[in-house]
């Protein structure tokens, strides 16, 4: 279709020519060739011109920083759509290499650029793509994509989320930070590969799952207030005006420790820190469901060991103690059998109201 440095010989011909230059300048290039693939959507057919694809190449492989070097253009159509290939010299004709710093973000900025600038049809998300030519590890993504995806739409919580990833193969899990306990995106693994939410599309981010499962956080808050204020509750009903002021006094309201909902801002601890004070069986079960960051200043949590990290900062201010029936402490405690009634169990139930309620 095009070319400049490269003749319009056999294939062998042409890769004999592109070793050849990269050999200027000495520099021993790892991927001496640079190869781009331009798709455009079938509904753009009549619009696709050679004029139109030269246009939109050269002005790319300019925005890439690709300049004064040898390429050849191809367009190809064995497909129901329009594409072109362009392979290029990742050494100019100074002997220079052609920096590929930051390849993959440049060259998906300015291809949305520009389908927009020559108005090209954008398809709607990963839905179009044909799967059946897809190879290696972008193959395996899409898979990833599709099991998510549905798993996402399927599901009304984190809990069921979490339960028909599983069903899937796939595991959720969740960044977290060890020090502030700030959530800072979502990964799915199935033991052998591992995208993150944004790699995977936008929609699978940990802010657009958050916007229709909830924000853990804030589940968590919900829980806790309300049964904290259920368990003060029974121990007025069970002890007499004198013992609930000294219950009042112990253990006051729930909004005036954490006043206009706020959340704890501190408290927060590791998996490791937090597995080191339980039993080893419990530490046992949990080890595969955490991974420490190179740095250790981050982990990978499944969805039940962080919803017990993000517990951690309320067990100090409203830690709940003494044994069953009675306690030193002036007022009378709740009996074994209703303390496993009103025992804490998280709800994942998401409202945008205040409407979480203790399960019994």
């Amino acid at each position: 279709m095009h070319s400049e440095g490269i003749p319009l010989l056999d294939n062998k011909t042409v890769a004999q020519i592109f070793e050849a230059y990269a050999t200027k300048g000495n520099n021993n290039i790892r991927e001496p060739v640079g190869h781009y693939t331009y798709s455009f959507h079938k509904k753009d057919c009549n619009r696709v011109t050679d004029e139109l694809i030269r246009k939109i190449v050269r002005e790319h492989m300019e925005l890439m920083g690709i300049k004064n070097t040898e390429f050849i253009m191809t367009r190809h159509y064995d497909t129901d759509h329009d594409h072109a290939h362009m392979m290029c010299s990742m050494v100019d004709r100074n002997g220079h290499v052609i920096s590929t710093a930051y390849e993959k973000e440049r060259n998906a900025r300015i291809c949305k650029y520009l389908t927009k600038k020559y108005g090209l049809y954008i398809s709607e998300g990963k839905v179009n793509v044909n799967r059946n030519k897809l190879r290696g590890k972008e193959k395996v993504k899409y898979q990833f994509y599709d099991k998510v995806m549905c798993c996402k739409k399927q599901c009304a919580d984190w809990q069921q989320f979490d339960k028909a990833l599983r069903a899937e193969g796939l595991k959720l899990h969740f960044h977290y930070n060890n020090v502030n306990g700030r959530l800072m995106g979502v990964v799915f693994t199935d033991g052998k590969y591992t995208f993150s939410g944004r790699q995977l599309d936008n929609k699978l981010k940990l802010s657009a799952l958050t916007e229709k499962f909830g924000d853990l956080k804030q589940i968590t808050h919900y829980n806790v207030h309300d049964w904290y204020e259920d368990y003060r509750q029974q121990l007025h009903y069970i002890n007499d005006w004198k013992a609930c002021k000294v219950i009042d006094s112990a253990y006051p309201e729930f909004d005036k420790v954490f006043p206009n909902g706020k959340q704890p801002s501190g408290g927060y601890t590791s998996p490791d820190g937090l597995l080191s004070h339980m039993p080893m069986d419990y530490q046992t079960d949990f080890q595969a469901e955490h991974e420490n960051s190179k740095d250790s200043k981050t982990s990978f949590v499944g969805l039940e060991l962080l919803c017990d990290l993000l517990l951690m900062p309320y067990a100090k201010p409203l830690s709940i103690g003494g044994g069953g029936g009675g306690n030193n402490r002036g007022w009378r405690d709740l009996d074994d059998d209703d303390k496993e009634k009103y025992r804490f169990r998280f709800h994942f139930s998401h409202s945008n109201k205040h409407t979480l309620k203790r399960k019994k």
